[in-house]
């Protein structure tokens, strides 16, 4: 374990992160309920972040600011509002109180979701005058990769949907099921979140194509992966091929390729990545390749240089794998930058959400409540974007403060829209609903909302531990790699 101090400040760096960015996105929700109660006229009897008994606090103009033990989230207690006395301890007695209108109540339930959104649209202004790093396989929806056969969560290798479908390396991927596709995330996605399904049961993805400017139409049936147990199709992004190590004594090295090249053909057809590389490598058995690069020069000028170089089959690691190689290792593709509109990252977020959202209630979907992530998830999603770059935690947080927003104002009792669907058959009915009911109600939801957190933790446990055996195992594949060695040509040989 890395004990440096260069880790120990990252750790608490990051660590820090979740507690302003997580915390403060909660804080922010609760300030948007609390100043709109100050603004109608509503009683407050405490400012709460968590639940369950009190820490630590202060009691100002006869409001009471505290911490509570559970991290799980927060309240205002706002009795006029909502009877939480059964969840959120002993308040104001309610039949004391004056009667609030209607409209405060829309107003202060929905104004923590409000100010979740002005939050996100700050941070997105930020985000969208520093720009966002990237990598550019996520820059675009072109395949660079069909999968030959994948396996499927019963075990079985099958030939993959895209090769089945007929998609090709090179093809740009424009809409799935409807939606519009932008980027391989935006790709990976939607399939997963995929919910068509044949009369026959299978599933379906319905793929607009953009190949070579013609618009194509395709029907795949994805599998379930053995390794994410999502929707899958068998293809992988495009990107550009930058060279970053030539061996020495290499092929690669005698014939002159350089660190930096880009690598633009190899036998006259492009690579559009690394795994299409390796394929074209290998498809020439040993015999001379023809590969194509662009290479920049210091003042920034670009030239197209044509050289030959013949591969070997060379051994990769101590189990004796070998694979067919010109000795050159290559970047996976080159460092982005993003520049979205607040209004358009706010918006693409909210229809993800809601897709997700969709998603996760339609039963001919593969996702279910497991999948989703609870605070623990949340938080080693801010903890791990912070430790790559404080930006890419922004775009998370943005993303977090929208899904907040739009979770609170669903239709659920406890939750803010909970609130406003009571008031709302209050109204209609012409009469306030029983103060006991409600507090049932409340109280049996709080339950539930607690059970499901406990439970979606559980599964962001198994994910964070999954994630750590696939990080020792890669460790462990790294550590079996042995030096390239390849053999001089005949004619470089010396006598």
């Amino acid at each position: 374990m890395d004990f440096s101090l260069t880790q120990i400040f990252s750790n608490i760096w990051s660590i820090a992160m979740v507690v302003v960015f997580f915390g403060g996105s909660i804080f922010v929700h609760e300030l948007g309920h609390f100043l709109a109660a100050l603004w109608r006229g509503l009683k407050v009897d405490r400012f709460s972040i968590g639940f369950g008994p009190r820490l630590l606090g202060w009691t100002k103009n006869g409001i009471d600011y505290r911490i509570s033990l559970f991290p799980l989230g927060g309240y205002v207690a706002l009795p006029q509002l909502a009877d939480m006395r059964g969840i959120e301890g002993e308040g104001s007695d309610i039949k004391q109180l004056p009667q609030i209108t209607y409209t405060d109540k829309v107003i202060v339930a929905s104004a923590g979701a409000v100010f979740n959104i002005i939050f996100a649209f700050i941070i997105a202004t930020v985000l969208w005058q520093v720009k966002v790093p990237t990598a550019e396989q996520n820059t675009n929806s072109i395949i660079g990769h069909v999968s030959q056969t994948v396996e499927t969560s019963d075990g079985i290798v099958a030939v993959s949907p895209a090769k089945k479908a007929g998609l090709q390396i090179g093809d740009r991927i424009t809409k799935i099921d409807g939606y519009k596709i932008e980027t391989f995330m935006d790709l990976q996605q939607y399939i997963a979140i995929g919910s068509k399904v044949a009369d026959d049961g299978q599933r379906i993805a319905e793929l607009e194509i953009d190949r070579n400017g013609e618009n194509l139409n395709f029907t795949l049936n994805p599998i379930i992966s053995k390794q994410t147990n999502r929707r899958l199709i068998g293809i992988q992004p495009s990107h550009t091929l930058i060279i970053h190590t030539v061996v020495p004594n290499s092929p690669a090295s005698e014939v002159g390729l350089q660190t930096g090249d880009i690598i633009t053909s190899v036998n006259g057809v492009k690579p559009y990545s690394v795994t299409h590389y390796r394929d074209l490598i290998k498809a020439a058995s040993n015999n001379a390749v023809e590969i194509q690069i662009a290479r920049s020069d210091e003042s920034g000028s670009e030239t197209s240089k044509t050289l030959n170089a013949t591969p070997q089959t060379i051994k990769i690691d101590t189990d004796g794998n070998e694979i067919e190689a010109i000795g050159i290792s290559i970047f996976t593709g080159k460092q982005s930058y993003i520049k979205v509109p607040p209004q358009e990252l706010i918006v693409d977020t909210v229809i993800k959400t809601y897709s997700n959202l969709k998603a996760l209630v339609s039963p001919k979907s593969d996702i279910n409540l497991s999948d989703m992530s609870g605070p623990v998830g949340i938080a080693r999603m801010i903890y791990q974007t912070s430790q790559i770059d404080f930006r890419l935690m922004l775009w998370v947080i943005v993303m977090i403060n929208v899904g907040l927003a739009i979770f609170n104002m669903l239709p659920i009792p406890v939750l803010d829209g909970g609130h406003i669907a009571f008031a709302t058959i209050a109204k209609i009915q012409n009469k306030p609903l029983p103060i006991n009911f409600i507090a049932s109600v409340q109280g049996s939801f709080m339950v539930i909302l607690l059970g499901m957190i406990c439970y979606i933790t559980f599964f962001d446990a198994s994910r964070w531990n999954k994630e750590a055996k696939d990080e020792q195992t890669y460790k462990e594949r790294v550590n079996k790699q042995i030096e390239w060695v390849f053999e001089k040509p005949e004619s470089l040989k010396s006598n």
